[in-house]
């Protein structure tokens, strides 16, 4: 084998373990969660758990995340982006399997604190990561990364239900602990260099504050996770889908979500942010729910009509404002951003599921529920008006 041979079947194998390792990553950080939604009507007819006590659990995820994200900046700035990525790995790992052993709500909330806990970390140390490489390749690392999660959501979706039926729903949980080894082996695989220079947005382009990124996805995220967290049990309780059928609107959403993600990412990270592209994406998100919801009156064909729109617009916001910060963000200033995105987004993604659920405790039905993620993205789409992203960036 020539040197250029070898040279070349190096930089190969590296790049594989950069890709795989940043898709895992960010992908088995949730891996806890989408497993347990897309066996929840397993799991809450097993467990006896009311509406309001499932969706707590995503509660109590990402809630914890959002604490983990604050707590955590700091203390973690001292550690490498691939140090973080195996810490991740491993969290997840152990949240998985204490949520296979779960015979009991508080065992279902001590896997839900781990899961925050190690997926708050994935965005900062992923992020770490990106910012060490050339800035023409970040944009499609960035969607490609962020995709992770509709891969994990694709995943539990497709494979979820189907073990669940065959062998018990925490045998689910047993076969994502796969993933988590997968996630430790690439990362401690992966060749970091150090942070290069972020290349920011040129004076006079579309750009949004951190802080309207933050608003923006917090209510996104508010959305997003109330949708995400009862698609599948409302497809099976309002549309009378089985628990298989069920599970696989959630794959639907994912897989489009991924695509969508690196699509939107790519074009994000080419063009910079464009002024409509926040309003597109949140009145795209509250397009899917309405089809969503027309279902129960359309036809039962038109739920997955709206999860593919759903996931379309709904999952590639994250994807696009994660551009938007590291390409205007500059590297000494990253960390810090990343965690007040994320906690932002963590927060929405705790809220949603809680106030949909404490909706349908009370008896007022999944109609009256989805006006909960409705108003977020309308909301949000507010905030994604022109007038409100045409500032420049602050870097402070």
């Amino acid at each position: 084998m020539s040197t250029t041979t070898a040279v070349a079947e190096c930089r190969r194998r590296d790049d594989l373990a950069l890709w795989s390792g940043l898709a895992l990553c960010m992908g088995v950080g949730p891996l806890m969660l989408y497993t347990l939604t897309a066996v929840s009507p397993l799991v809450i007819a097993d467990l006896g758990l009311s509406p309001v006590r499932y969706g707590a659990i995503a509660t109590v995820t990402f809630g914890s995340a959002a604490l983990s994200a604050l707590a955590l900046a700091g203390p973690t700035s001292r550690f490498s982006g691939r140090s973080l990525m195996v810490a991740v790995a491993i969290g997840s790992g152990v949240g998985l399997a204490v949520l296979a052993l779960a015979h009991n709500y508080a065992v279902l909330l001590a896997a839900a604190v781990v899961c925050g806990v190690a997926q708050s970390l994935s965005n900062p140390a992923t992020n770490r990561v990106v910012a060490g490489l050339p800035a023409e390749r970040r944009g499609a690392l960035i969607g490609w990364k962020q995709s992770g999660v509709q891969m994990a959501q694709l995943a539990a979706g497709l494979l979820g239900p189907t073990l669940a039926v065959l062998a018990g729903w925490r045998w689910a949980a047993v076969a994502g602990i796969a993933l988590a080894v997968a996630g430790v082996v690439s990362a401690i695989a992966i060749r970091v260099a150090p942070p290069a220079a972020v290349a920011v947005e040129a004076e006079g382009a579309p750009r949004a504050s951190v802080r309207t990124l933050t608003a923006y996805t917090f209510f996104m995220g508010f959305g997003l996770q109330a949708t995400n967290a009862y698609l599948p049990l409302f497809a099976h309780r309002r549309l009378g889908f089985d628990v298989s059928t069920a599970g696989l609107t959630a794959a639907v959403v994912g897989l489009v979500g991924l695509v969508s993600r690196i699509w939107w990412a790519r074009s994000s990270d080419r063009g910079g942010l464009q002024s409509t592209t926040l309003l597109t994406l949140a009145l795209g998100s509250a397009a899917g729910v309405l089809l969503t919801v027309a279902a129960t009156v359309a036809g039962d064909w038109l739920v997955w009509i709206g999860a593919g729109v759903f996931g379309a617009a709904a999952l590639a916001s994250n994807a696009v404002t994660m551009v938007a910060l590291v390409r205007s963000v500059p590297t000494a200033s990253l960390g810090a951003a990343t965690g007040l995105l994320v906690t932002g987004m963590y927060v929405g993604f705790a809220t949603g599921p809680l106030a949909f659920g404490l909706v349908l405790d009370h008896g007022a039905g999944f109609g009256a529920a989805w006006l909960l993620p409705l108003m977020a993205f309308g909301v949000a789409a507010l905030i994604g008006v022109p007038s409100a992203i045409a500032r420049p960036l602050p870097t402070s």
